[in-house]
């Protein structure tokens, strides 16, 4: 993306920040959220980005940004995304995360400048057993029924695991217990995987599902590998200590699953392979009875030691 003006909502967030880094020095940023704490520190760090404070709860909010600003790409990864609070308050989660996205795709329609608008999701919406993966599930179905109701906006839809060290994730918790100087260290379930990606993972698939000529309409999927909860637990410890800190299964939360899934076997029939990502479609291509799971897609402890150490997990 270069010479476009992008529109971030949600642009306060880890992705949001990740993304106005690449794309800074090359374009013009907006960002749009309600936390205005972050908007005064991002400013702080690029004195060049426009920023809104608004909700995708509110369409006015939504179309006075789109018309003062006129951006030619919307990226959307506003959400509540925290499993358990969604669970426990699920018509929260239902007004951002389902009526929210039907806003952005109504004001994107009605402004009609939008060269391409960007909508990011999570594995959670394959196969949902919580309201966040539900909401996000039927989120990706009003993205894909606005796709194929129009060719004049590119409708682009990325579907991806957990993002390192992003708010609320493992490892941050994982990070403060240990340096804490606890005594135990608490598992949710011993056998639990998980996809884990880069931000730089979590961009690139954006910028390849905006550049690629089959995306229309479309879920991106990137190729990554996925970790054993126990392994990250136990690279943090090698790297932090204490050595001796005990391991305690404590149970899985509402609404977690153990593995998680980003193509399920009936989309694997729908989706096709690229060098770094896969996208799901509506056509059955294939007759192969196949998921890409967490379970299936395991790094070696060894090999998730040396992901986490390259990716800056160890650099505080």
């Amino acid at each position: 993306m270069n010479n476009k003006k992008i529109l971030i909502l949600g642009g306060a967030g880890a992705l949001g920040k990740t993304l106005i880094k690449k794309y800074y020095d090359t374009n013009e940023i907006i960002i749009f959220s309600r936390d205005e704490h972050k908007h005064y520190y991002l400013l702080k760090d690029y004195p060049k980005l426009k920023s809104v404070i608004g909700d995708i709860r509110d369409p006015q909010s939504i179309m006075h940004v789109l018309h003062t600003y006129k951006p030619t790409i919307v990226i959307n990864a506003a959400a509540l995304k925290h499993v358990p609070m969604c669970q426990s308050n699920p018509y929260e989660s239902i007004k951002t995360n389902i009526i929210g996205h039907q806003h952005v795709i109504d004001s994107v329609q009605t402004f009609g400048g939008v060269e391409a608008l960007i909508f990011v999701s999570t594995d959670k919406a394959c196969k949902p057993i919580n309201v966040y993966g539900m909401c996000k599930a039927l989120a990706e179905e009003l993205y894909i029924k606005y796709a194929n109701s129009q060719s004049t906006t590119k409708v682009v839809l990325v579907r991806y695991g957990n993002v390192l060290e992003s708010t609320g994730s493992v490892i941050p918790l994982f990070k403060g217990i240990l340096k804490s100087g606890a005594s135990i260290l608490p598992i949710t379930h011993m056998y639990m995987t998980r996809f884990l990606l880069t931000l730089d993972d979590a961009t690139a698939l954006i910028e390849n599902a905006y550049n690629s000529q089959d995306s229309h309409g479309k879920i991106a999927i990137p190729k990554v590998k996925s970790l054993r909860i126990v392994d990250v637990a136990d690279a943090l410890i090698k790297q932090y200590g204490p050595t001796d800190i005990k391991l305690v299964e404590v149970g899985i939360r509402p609404g977690e699953k153990l593995h998680e899934e980003m193509i399920s076997s009936e989309e694997w029939a729908r989706s096709v392979e690229y060098d770094k990502f896969f996208l799901i479609g509506n056509t059955i291509v294939r007759n192969e009875i196949k998921s890409y799971n967490s379970l299936d897609s395991l790094m070696a402890a060894t090999e998730a030691y040396n992901f986490l150490k390259i990716s800056g997990v160890f650099n505080d």
